[in-house]
């Protein structure tokens, strides 16, 4: 019961802290109030506060800077498949040069973190999964994004490559971007669950090669499932010819 109410409660600072956002007109990049005034103006606890802006980092709506405080990114959901398409198609450079990259250095990242991972590497990582399974199947989708974002996140880190770390770093806010968006597509995250399972068994097996090859499957498929969603979107929506 005390896992259920705190959940409650992290959820509720996650709803206050986006109606905020929107209801006071802040524009992106702006920076939000201090951690002790938002506490005030929306009566909520730090800690309940801190977990909310970590939930609201990992969906793309702010980004927090250490140091410099919280900041707007992102003022409304996508409510449609329209708009994920869209943003697809209006950054399709920008996000076909960070698949590319994806594809090549994610694979390493978790070949190498397996070749370096411990038990408690691996209870972390099982511990993350665990809670992604969790968010699915209840349909709760800022902790899908979280928990998507923690698993992979943890790989690369887990992978102990200072350089890779930082090739990732450069890539957060597109990594955001294309998460939030991909995983609003019909299905996605029930699609993710095979994927993550098998990097997951990879892990457990402490076999890189394995756990190299179904992370390559994992994007690849991610790419696929977007390209296919696309095409079955424009075919939805574009009218029949018509009769002569």
């Amino acid at each position: 019961m005390q896992a259920i109410d705190k959940v409650s409660v992290v959820q509720q600072a996650v709803e206050q802290l986006k109606t905020y956002i929107i209801s006071n007109d802040l524009g992106v990049g702006q920076k939000l109030p201090t951690e002790k005034e938002l506490c005030a103006q929306l009566a909520i606890g730090r800690g309940s506060l801190r977990e909310a802006l970590r939930i609201l980092a990992a969906t793309g709506y702010v980004s927090q800077q250490p140091g410099r405080g919280a900041f707007v990114m992102r003022t409304k959901e996508v409510n449609h498949d329209k708009d994920v398409i869209n943003w697809f198609e209006t950054h399709e450079v920008q996000m076909k040069d960070y698949l590319e990259v994806r594809a090549v250095f994610e694979p390493l990242a978790t070949k190498l973190a397996i070749s370096r991972c411990t038990d408690e590497d691996y209870k972390k990582l099982e511990g993350i999964h665990k809670r992604f399974k969790e968010a699915v199947e209840t349909n709760d989708f800022d902790h899908i994004l979280l928990e998507e974002g923690n698993f992979h996140d943890t790989i690369i880190k887990l992978s102990g490559n200072e350089l890779l770390i930082n090739i990732f770093k450069l890539m957060q806010q597109p990594m955001m971007n294309f998460r939030y968006r991909s995983l609003s597509l019909p299905n996605a995250p029930q699609d993710a669950l095979k994927p993550h399972t098998q990097i997951l068994q990879a892990f457990d097996l402490r076999d890189p090669d394995y756990g190299e090859a179904c992370m390559r499957n994992h994007v690849t498929l991610g790419i696929k499932n977007l390209n296919l969603s696309k095409e079955n979107y424009h075919r939805d929506t574009t009218p029949p010819p018509t009769q002569g």
